[in-house]
């Protein structure tokens, strides 16, 4: 497996891909539905359902014909509080 840098940008998605906190974190502020639906282990199909519905379980932002969910929300869903790194505010 080569060695990522800096620059190089992490895969949007992958099928039975382990995601780890600190990979859900480097995604940064918000990612493509498709990566949180990867996160979730739901489908493709399910995703944009729910994001049509407004069920999707974490809040996603329509921008065009583009979906992107805020990955703070993401994380909140999966582990609960707000991370330690953020601290109270």
């Amino acid at each position: 497996m080569p060695n990522r840098t800096l620059t190089s940008k992490p895969p949007r998605f992958s099928a039975n891909r382990m995601w780890r906190r600190a990979d859900i974190e480097a995604l940064g502020t918000t990612c493509p539905l498709m990566t949180a639906a990867d996160i979730l282990s739901i489908s493709r199909n399910t995703a944009y359902e729910h994001a049509s519905a407004g069920t999707f379980p974490v809040k996603v932002l329509k921008l065009g014909n583009r979906c992107r969910v805020v990955v703070e929300e993401l994380l909140e869903l999966l582990y609960g509080a707000k991370s330690e790194s953020e601290g109270e505010r």
